[in-house]
This record gives C-alpha cells, structure tokens and sequence, in this order.
C-alpha cells in the first residue's frame, strides 16, 4: 500500500477532524501525511455565509489540489460541502454523524427563564447562518441576533470575555470534538427536529477522486450507511431548493421522516414529511413547494430546548 496525504483546512475542528480520520485509516494499514490548505473561507470573515456554501468557499482549494493530485483526500464538515460535486471528484465515505443539534451558549448575566429560549429581551445572540437568526426570530423574537464569525473556539472565548454578544449559536458537533470549557455559560441544546439543522450537519465526509480505485477501496472501510443515506437525502433537498433560489433552509432525517425548515418574507416555516421508498427530485420539490406555500407545521409536542 502507498503512502497517502490528506488535504485539510488549518481550524482546530478541521485539524480533529482530519486526524481523526487518519487514525482510523492507520487501522487499516495506511501511512497518511497530512497537508494544511487555506480557504476562502479561512480568509474571508464576511458577515454572512449565505450562498457561499454552493460557492464551494471552504473546499475549493482542497478540491484543487485534488484534481491536481498533490493530495488523495480531503476530510470536510459535509454541511460546508456543495451538493453539486466537481466532475472527477466523489465523496469516498461518511462517517457516522455526530449529534445535529445546534446549541445555544448563554452568559449567565443574560439569562432569563421567563423568556422563550431562557434569553433576557434584547439579549444579543452571535450567529454565522441565515438559518439560524432566521430560527431565533421565530422562536425568541425580543432576542438581537448578530452575524459571528471565526473558528469555534474563537467564538466561544469572544463569548466568555462579553464581546458584543450576551448568547451565540452553533454546531454541537464541534464543540464536543474539540471538548471545548463551556464553564460559566448556560447550554442548552436545541432540538433539530424543530430547531432544523443545515443538510448534513454533524457529519464527516471524505472527498476523494472517482477514478482512484485504492483510495476508494480504503475509505470505504469509514463509510457509515445509515449516516450517508439520511445526510445525502437532505443534500438532495437542498439541491433541489437551490434550482430556485438561495433562501435559508434547513433539513434533518431521521428514519423515515424528513424534518424541513424554510425562511419566507413572513418568517421561518417548518413541515415534516413521510419519505416514501425512494425519493425522486419531482418528489422533494412537492414537498418544498408545500413548505413554501404553507402555514407552519412544525411539530409542537417535540420539545425545542434543553439545558445540558
């Protein structure tokens, strides 16, 4: 067997993720050096991320160096990977997700258990995604959300010093990868059957190229079915959204039902729908144009937040 390299972003996440993977795959007998490549997205610190996924702002580089063959995979968050893949490029395995939720991250000055979500009125909350302030105004409409971005720890220490913000939003994954001190802050992990994650979110992908039968045959040995079938679904989703627009959306499976959220002019909307044998995009758009055009269904007997 060959030695391999792996392309990844330099983020502490992006790094656990990294090796994560290649310690599993040194199980299997590989010898794996590892390549740190700069994104747009590492230099970039706009306020907003919407639109920039499709974009390929945080893999376009690594995939890149993938056509170019100066690495033979690159490990990604599949949540910032586009839906649409690079033409000789193919994701070699999924790893079993890690929990989806979001979690909301609270300075105990700023809490208030009278208050939906537990935040005192006008308490500003850090968010990087469209979909998540779009979800803070359904749920906590008194709350100011406020564009965050930087890596997660980054966010978490602008947090503890109080810089701008009272309450930040994000991934859960990350911040039990990385094992992150949360001490001193109120936690509270946000139901992604109500609170609904991005497509993919939680999840692990491994980008390799189609024609490298090796790498493919190796990866392979990472991939978790269950994981990949529900994550691809809700990546078809949102491709089939995307045929239209770039409006905030979220969508998370669990067994057979898809949990989907959806930003209008009038605010979020949310439905649940009943996945049948095997979707079809005519199938999908059925169901976002029932979305769209609908009143909120979200399902309300499901709880929306807990403290950890």
């Amino acid at each position: 067997m060959r030695s391999f390299t792996v392309g990844t972003r330099g983020s502490a996440l992006a790094l656990w993720q990294t090796r994560d993977v290649s310690a599993r795959l040194t199980r299997h007998g590989a010898t794996v050096k590892e390549k740190i490549i700069t994104t747009q997205g590492d230099v970039n610190l706009a306020d907003r991320l919407q639109g920039s996924i499709e974009k390929g702002f945080f893999t376009q580089e690594l995939e890149a160096e993938l056509h170019d063959k100066t690495i033979d995979w690159a490990v990604h968050s599949l949540k910032d990977l586009p839906t649409r893949m690079p033409r000789g490029l193919v994701l070699g395995a999924v790893l079993e997700r890690a929990p989806a939720s979001d979690l909301l991250l609270v300075r105990l000055d700023a809490l208030d258990d009278a208050m939906p979500l537990s935040l005192k009125a006008g308490a500003r909350v850090g968010s990087s995604s469209l979909r998540r302030e779009h979800l803070l105004r359904r749920h906590a409409p008194k709350a100011n959300p406020l564009p965050l971005r930087g890596n997660v720890p980054t966010r978490v220490e602008k947090l503890k010093k109080g810089e701008n913000y009272e309450a930040i939003l994000l991934a859960e994954a990350g911040v039990t990868r990385l094992a992150l001190d949360l001490s001193g802050l109120a936690v509270f992990r946000l139901n992604p059957k109500r609170w609904v994650c991005a497509p993919g979110q939680g999840a692990v992908a491994v980008q390799c190229r189609e024609d490298d039968a090796e790498v493919r045959g190796l990866l392979a040995h990472l991939n978790h079915p269950a994981t990949n079938r529900a994550t691809s679904l809700e990546r078809d989703f949102l491709r089939v959204l995307e045929g239209g627009c770039t409006t905030p959306f979220g969508a998370f499976i669990e067994g057979d039902v898809a949990h989907l959220g959806l930003a209008k002019d009038n605010g979020w909307t949310s439905t649940t729908a009943k996945l049948i044998a095997e979707p079809t995009a005519s199938w999908m758009q059925t169901q976002l144009d029932t979305l769209s055009s609908t009143t909120s269904q979200e399902e309300a007997h499901e709880w929306l937040s807990r403290r950890l």
